[in-house]
């Protein structure tokens, strides 16, 4: 749809201060670097950056028009606007004032959202939003022209960029909302409205704020809330706190999990490959045999929400089988790579106490010599200490043969490990990737299995870019994507 200047003036409740109100909008920023000509730039603030200082960068580029708050500069604020004689020239550059940029991003984009006619899928859950995500959008685009989230942009920032990049090519909307404190999935939810709303599952992640897996289930569940008439729950019925938060609820409800009766019913899964399994569904009664490009045993259950969000939306069996095919792992989320002649599994994106788990057990199926490189789980609050020591005992009761740890809950995990049976020498600690690098290329033999795992605030990724040698060309995917 097309959009004008003063649809984010009515849609933000702000004012014009500058320019006309019937210019059209041809794209929407908030990078100065990368604006292209006829966008509007909207000038946003946080701890270490504010917008407004680069309002003639962005008038310089071409830019139709700006969104400040009230009050920035007076008059003089508008001081870029004035040409080499003085006189104002904003007739092509419009300014909107508004109270709080933030809020009118996200406002701007339930206009969109609001005066579209698609369907939208909303993702969410502890663990496996962007790579459900991405299946969806794999299937889905078989038959449909998908809008979804670009890689992880599922804030309050990044879901309202996605919405206003909607054009009149596309059919579905995929998005994915990620949460870290009471109130964001009220506000997500209100800004993309969606058709269809999934939640993975419920786990231990962001407790310095949520406090308790309850905390975490109260407020994921407010996207089931959000649904409007029609809309439909996918709900995973294996997930105890999930399933007894939504328990009550009325509106459409579509299931997957192992349960008998679950409208995606997971059958039976195995390793095919190295870096590809097969997972067998029961969707409604018919069997679906879906090759999945990666060995991470939670893509069984990440795959069976997938189908079941597409269910409302009448999807084929066929496309199903084909979107799997087409489907390929996001990186830095159990990325399976060759580098030297170790196996690498990337799973470096983040991590929290239920995705160490499950990684931990997918580095267990592999064979050969097994190594764990652990970076700290953060935003845990009281409860850090326990799930590292917990860490460390599922690690040595997977059978893993060395971990190394990185951080400053390492030692935690190593005790955990210990108390479990595994020897002290077979555990190393380093306070830096860069130490845990380089003892690691000592470490690591011919033939191993290592797995890199850590929270955003880690870096782990650095890790693997010192095994790689930072030479391109070095890793390969095994899927023979480079």
């Amino acid at each position: 749809m097309k959009l004008f200047i003063k649809d984010i003036v009515s849609a933000s409740g702000g004012r014009l201060s500058e320019g006309m109100p019937d210019l059209e909008i041809k794209g929407v920023s908030i990078d100065s670097r990368t604006l292209k000509k006829g966008e509007i730039f909207f000038a946003l603030k946080g701890k270490n950056f504010n917008g407004h200082s680069y309002l003639g960068d962005v008038f310089s580029r071409g830019a139709c028009g700006a969104v400040i708050e009230e009050g920035f500069g007076g008059r003089e604020g508008f001081a870029f606007l004035k040409g080499e004689s003085g006189e104002r020239g904003g007739g092509n550059f419009s300014v909107v004032s508004v109270q709080d940029t933030l809020l009118a991003l996200g406002k701007a984009a339930l206009f969109v959202r609001d005066g579209s006619k698609r369907p939208l899928i909303a993702v969410s859950g502890t663990s496996g939003k962007t790579t459900t995500k991405e299946m969806i959008a794999s299937i889905a685009g078989q038959s449909e022209n998908v809008l979804k989230t670009a890689g992880n942009m599922n804030n309050l920032i990044g879901l309202p960029l996605t919405l206003l990049s909607l054009n009149s090519v596309h059919s579905l909307i995929v998005v994915e909302l990620g949460i870290s404190e009471p109130g964001e999935m009220k506000r997500l939810s209100g800004i993309c409205r969606p058709d269809i709303a999934v939640i993975t599952n419920i786990g231990r992640a962001h407790l310095e704020k949520l406090r308790t897996e309850e905390g975490v289930a109260k407020e994921k569940v407010l996207l089931y809330d959000s649904l409007g008439k029609g809309g439909v729950r996918v709900v995973n019925t294996d997930d105890p706190l999930l399933t007894r938060f939504t328990e009550g609820r009325g509106g459409e409800k579509i299931t997957f999990g192992r349960k008998d009766g679950a409208d995606v019913l997971i059958k039976e899964y195995f390793c095919d490959t190295p870096s590809t399994l097969t997972a067998v569904y029961e969707v409604r009664g018919k069997t679906v045999a879906a090759k999945i490009a990666s060995p991470f045993l939670s893509n069984v259950y990440n795959g069976a929400a997938a189908i079941a969000a597409l269910l409302p939306i009448g999807v084929k069996i066929a496309d199903i089988e084909k979107g799997f095919l087409s489907f390929a792992p996001v990186r830095g989320r159990m990325e399976v790579l060759r580098i030297g002649g170790w196996t690498v599994l990337d799973d470096t994106y983040n991590a929290n106490p239920s995705s160490v788990e499950a990684a931990l057990k997918t580095l267990s199926s592999f064979n050969g010599r097994k190594v764990a490189v652990l970076g700290d789980m953060l935003e845990l609050g009281e409860g850090s200490e326990g799930a590292h020591l917990e860490a460390g005992r599922i690690a040595a009761d997977c059978g893993i043969d060395a971990i190394v740890t990185v951080g400053r809950f390492g030692d935690a995990v190593k005790q955990g490990a210990v108390d479990k049976g595994m020897k002290k020498e077979d555990v190393f600690s380093f306070s830096s990737n860069e130490e845990a690098s380089e003892e690691l290329k000592r470490i690591l033999k011919e033939g191993d299995t290592v797995l890199v795992k850590g929270s955003r605030g880690a870096r782990m990724e650095d890790i693997i870019e010192a095994l790689m040698g930072r030479r391109p060309g070095v890793a390969v995917n095994l899927k023979g994507r480079e």
